[in-house]
């Protein structure tokens, strides 16, 4: 048998949004308190993510629909692309086109590359919940938009604060 590391699992506590990590095991615990303001936290650890390291839904909220992405923060993806633009303009300035191409050229080979090195992060839609270190799910799709918003925990007739709205840009 070969060694798995165990499915890490972040998200933030309910009660008072402190965001929380552990790993999956066999042994991990199905209720445990949160470290800061003792609110206990139910996890729904599923026999795939025991066993196999697979996300079939969601241990935090029990929500059955979840989603996989590049592992990669949203805001150094923007800052690179914007670095890029700005060398282009700046070379267009100078009427340097060639030159320009090239550093757009650059700057997509080097976004190829991420994108093929970098790991899938699996997420969940309601709750926001993110998995790391798990085994592919042939079950678990890209992002969808009409999937988000039937989720969305926002119910925005009531004016409901939505938990995870300050993390999802993560």
């Amino acid at each position: 048998m070969c060694y798995r590391p165990a499915v890490n699992v972040r998200f933030r506590c309910r009660q008072c949004r402190t965001e929380l990590e552990f790993d999956v095991r066999a042994d991990t615990p199905e209720r445990s308190p949160c470290p800061q303001c003792g609110a206990e936290i139910g996890l729904r650890l599923t026999d795939a993510m025991r066993r196999h390291n697979q996300v079939d839904r969601c241990a935090v909220c029990d929500c059955p629909t979840v989603y996989v992405q590049k592992d990669f923060n949203r805001a150094i993806g923007v800052g690179i692309f914007l670095t890029g633009a700005a060398l282009f303009l700046v070379c267009a300035w100078f009427n340097r086109l060639v030159e320009g191409t090239l550093v757009w050229a650059a700057f997509v080979a080097a976004d190829a590359l991420l994108y093929k090195w970098l790991p899938e992060v699996t997420i969940c839609y309601k709750c926001h919940a993110q998995y790391r270190d798990v085994s592919p799910n042939p079950h678990n799709r890209p992002f969808e938009l009409g999937l988000a918003e039937k989720y969305d925990p926002l119910d925005k007739r009531v004016g409901a604060e939505n938990p995870a709205a300050e993390w999802r840009s993560r």
